[in-house]
């Protein structure tokens, strides 16, 4: 398109006009020109370089405080994540759980959420608060849905008042999420429910319509699943593998726009039809002080009760006698008063708490150079994560049991 051919264009031409400049395109190997002002002159150093605080920004149609530098994301003030389960699961995730037909997932997914909306713990992830969670069921009978429903409450031990669950079949001539009336549906139920803080997706192949093995159907979906996380509301897709049951069936681009790729394998066993490995695939969120809550965990319903086993992977390992003195110390502070308390009865010490009984008991020094006190703390909670025994949250920690 020529300029000349643009300005037949109405959207173009509002384009145009709200802007502060007109542009003009010229030859090829030129980019954009300004006409009208000229631009600021950008400074640049005795090396070339344009020096940060004379970066011009605005002409190029970029807002004037836009973060570029390290010094500037420093200073930008971003929220903390609103966690929901463990260190994995935040209103702004987005999460893809492949499994084979028949292992387990929706029983899983629907036991994960009401936890969540309970503000739970589950399995060996910390429970965080009460949430509003949508469960939105594409496949199973509403008959079924009902009785999968109940079956986990009664696991729960009361019906859980903030989570929701939506079957395909009360919704007429239900439309594929990768459309705009499909999408305009629970839209309209999100307004209905005040906020949700995560939904459940199970599952892929259901709600969206077309060939898996296209990256279309999942193009067509992924700008609504990104307005849903720029509005603080999670996500879990479920999805099915195909023949190839060590990955999820299709396209894999769906993955790349995910922060988080869980995959359950068969784990069989003779005393139940639910028990499965889960993995995570891919996991943006771990840092070496919530590895624990990424590792892999065994987890089988049986006698009507969820069971998990960790890795051996990451079973407690030997700790170095500074570090077994550095634990008894943390101890000792979480049996005392100055404690602060985590959802599921956890108690969690802060570190300066925990540092001042260090202190007190001759392994490190807070009269010294105070780098040095640091640097120690940083090592002891360092090992004692990676031995499995504590784990941590920015200024706290608690012991594992």
């Amino acid at each position: 398109m020529t300029i000349m051919d643009a300005e037949c264009d109405d959207d173009f031409q509002r384009r145009v006009h709200n802007g502060v400049r007109k542009m003009e395109l010229l030859d090829p190997r030129d980019s954009w020109k300004h006409t009208g002002e000229p631009p600021p002159v950008q400074s640049p150093n005795e090396y070339g370089q344009i020096c940060p605080e004379h970066l011009v920004r605005a002409p190029l149609g970029l807002p004037s405080n836009l973060p570029l530098t390290v010094k500037e994301w420093r200073s930008r003030k971003i929220d903390e994540p609103d966690l929901l389960c463990g260190s994995w699961l935040t209103t702004t995730s987005r999460v893809l759980v492949t499994a084979a037909t028949g292992l387990g997932k929706t029983n899983f997914a629907i036991a994960l959420g009401q936890a969540v909306s309970s503000g739970a713990g589950f399995l060996h992830w910390t429970g965080r608060r009460p949430a509003n969670v949508l469960y939105i069921d594409g496949e199973m009978s509403a008959r079924l849905l009902r009785t999968r429903l109940i079956d986990e409450a009664a696991r729960q031990g009361d019906d859980p008042k903030f989570f929701f669950a939506l079957s395909h079949e009360d919704i007429p001539n239900f439309q594929p999420l990768n459309t705009i009336p499909g999408q305009e549906a629970i839209e309209r139920l999100i307004d209905e429910i005040g906020s949700v803080d995560l939904i459940i997706f199970d599952n892929v192949m259901c709600l969206i319509a077309g060939d898996q093995k296209d990256t279309l159907p999942w193009q067509q979906t992924l700008p609504w699943a990104l307005s849903l996380t720029r509005r603080g509301i999670g996500q879990i897709w479920i999805h099915h593998t195909g023949h190839d049951e060590t990955r999820g069936y299709g396209d894999k681009a769906r993955e790349w726009q995910m922060d988080t790729v869980i995959h359950l394998e068969t784990a069989k066993r003779d005393d139940t039809d639910v028990s499965f490995t889960l993995q995570f695939r891919k996991a943006r969120e771990r840092i070496p002080t919530t590895r624990f809550d990424f590792q892999d965990v065994k987890i089988a319903l049986v006698n009507d009760r969820w069971e998990h086993e960790l890795t051996d992977a990451r079973r407690p390992g030997k700790l170095a006698p500074r570090a077994q003195k550095a634990l008894e110390a943390l101890l000792n502070v979480l049996a005392g008063d100055k404690v602060t308390m985590l959802p599921g009865n956890r108690r969690a010490a802060h570190r300066d708490h925990w540092a001042a009984e260090c202190n007190a008991r001759g392994l490190i020094d807070l009269k010294g150079k105070a780098n040095s006190a640091r640097t120690l703390m940083n090592t002891f909670r360092r090992e004692l994560v990676e031995a499995n025994r504590i784990a941590c949250e920015d200024d706290l920690q608690w012991v594992l049991r």
